[in-house]
């Protein structure tokens, strides 16, 4: 990949237990998709898989999956209990341990922002077989249920850490708006999103695994600053219970999604 981040040990295991799990309305689109092409679902290759989050979603439906990332320790945090996948390391720009014109599908997912897509479309157009397709999909920013919650996220993510988020995280808050594909006639979904109840500490895992906040740490190794916002949702989420005992609630989280697809044309 152009950008390598996510890669060391830490922030990899941070990545893999709290990043947030596409569901099976997310599955059921890329494989619906992909019924629309040419599809042998003989084999699958999902590109910049990190620690497999996305990877797992293909298993049900093809014989053969490949994850596939930049980062040996994303990798080594991939789950090896799902039997017809192999994860290898590999960049996105180059799939060279693909042949021309054999693969059913390949997937990206919250990766595309940082690949040359020039190399990495090139290389997509010479694995794919004719009719196969591309889907190229992410989420955006995290929304909480509790407005004053969400205010105090979004002072913590544009303000405490706003200089260290990589120009490229705004095609992420664009929704990938700015992205094409490089087949005609590709589509675009964006009415789907990620759902999940955590509670604070799961949710800080997952602020906390963030690339801008692992940036903000190389600088600032004593901050206090994610403590402090912990502090601050558990005060939110706290309620007296009817035995007169503080509880913590869960912290209901959404993030959208939006979905790139497309095949790639015979003729090619």
């Amino acid at each position: 990949m152009a950008t390598r981040l996510f890669e060391s040990d830490y922030h990899a295991e941070l990545y893999s237990k709290y990043r947030p799990k596409y569901g099976k309305s997310v599955s059921g689109v890329i494989i619906d998709f992909c019924k629309t092409g040419i599809c042998d679902f003989d084999l699958a290759v999902d590109v910049g898989c990190g620690s497999g989050q996305s990877t797992s979603l293909l298993c049900s439906a093809f014989k053969n999956v490949i994850g596939s990332d930049v980062s040996p320790n994303q990798i080594e945090n991939a789950s090896k209990n799902l039997k017809n996948v192999t994860f290898l390391v590999s960049p996105a720009e180059d799939l060279g341990f693909l042949s021309n014109n054999s693969t059913d599908l390949i997937t990206i997912s919250q990766a595309i922002h940082w690949v040359d897509t020039t190399k990495f479309y090139k290389e997509v157009t010479r694995v794919l077989k004719p009719g196969g397709s591309l889907v190229v999909y992410g989420y955006g920013f995290d929304q909480l249920d509790k407005e004053d919650a969400q205010m105090k996220l979004d002072r913590f993510y544009f303000e405490t850490i706003a200089e260290f988020w990589s120009n490229k995280i705004q095609l992420l808050q664009r929704k990938y708006e700015d992205i094409t594909l490089p087949f005609d006639g590709w589509i675009r979904k964006d009415d789907l999103e990620i759902a999940a109840d955590w509670s604070v500490d799961e949710f800080i895992g997952f602020v906390a695994s963030s690339s801008a906040w692992q940036s903000y740490l190389k600088v600032n190794p004593s901050s206090e600053e994610l403590k402090q916002l912990s502090n601050r949702f558990r005060e939110i989420y706290t309620r007296i219970n009817e035995s007169g005992v503080e509880e913590e609630q869960k912290m209901h989280i959404t993030w959208p999604v939006f979905m790139l697809m497309a095949h790639k044309l015979s003729s090619l």
